[in-house]
């Protein structure tokens, strides 16, 4: 992915990979060693994680584009760590990142608006399937969009079925989590 971005007077482009701007995010919220970020990955990425030969070599263009430094921490009885900080330079790719991709989702859902009057059978299924495991809002707005306009009632049903499951798996975890933070609160309140 491609970014431009002004540099005193010249501009010039920024290119950084998926993984690039995940690091990104995850600096922005706080430094962190390459090890920290393969297991932050994993947490919020569903299991997912880059190689450690994917990472270090993004750690390392990253900190040459000079979006992100690394500072040495001396270690007891184990190898110095590097703790990478973002910079100034690298917080402003990552806001015009963030703009772009907005951008790229709202084309895309456009795009999937205009798809889903031809998808049928098979495709439907599928399409409806990774929507309620990728909890995508895009797929579920295409899904609503051919249930809008389907004919087939059994497909209207399925979705629906699995929308209201879906509804009420995210209503349980608003509900978890309030719960939480009530009980956060009130013990600092003692």
């Amino acid at each position: 992915m491609a970014f431009y971005s002004k540099d005193g007077v010249k501009t010039r482009e920024t290119t950084v990979s998926p993984v690039q701007l995940l690091v990104l995010v995850l600096l922005s919220q706080g430094p962190a060693h390459g090890y920290m970020i393969l297991q932050e990955f994993q947490r919020r990425l569903g299991g997912w994680t880059p190689k450690s030969g994917t990472l270090y070599p993004a750690l390392r263009r990253l900190a040459e584009q000079e979006l992100i430094v690394g500072t040495r921490v001396a270690q007891e009885e184990r190898p110095d760590a590097v703790q990478y900080h973002i910079t100034p330079k690298g917080r402003r790719l990552l806001e015009e990142a963030s703009v772009r991709l907005g951008d790229e989702v709202r084309i895309q859902d456009r795009l999937w608006r205009f798809l889903a009057p031809g998808v049928h059978g098979d495709a439907t299924a599928a399409l409806l399937d990774w929507t309620v495991r990728e909890r995508s809002p895009i797929g579920f707005a295409v899904m609503k969009c051919q249930c809008d306009i389907a004919c087939d009632a059994r497909m209207q049903l399925r979705f629906l079925e699995r929308y209201r499951e879906h509804l009420q798996r995210e209503l349980d975890w608003v509900n978890q989590r309030l719960a939480e933070l009530q009980t956060r609160e009130s013990d600092e309140g003692r």
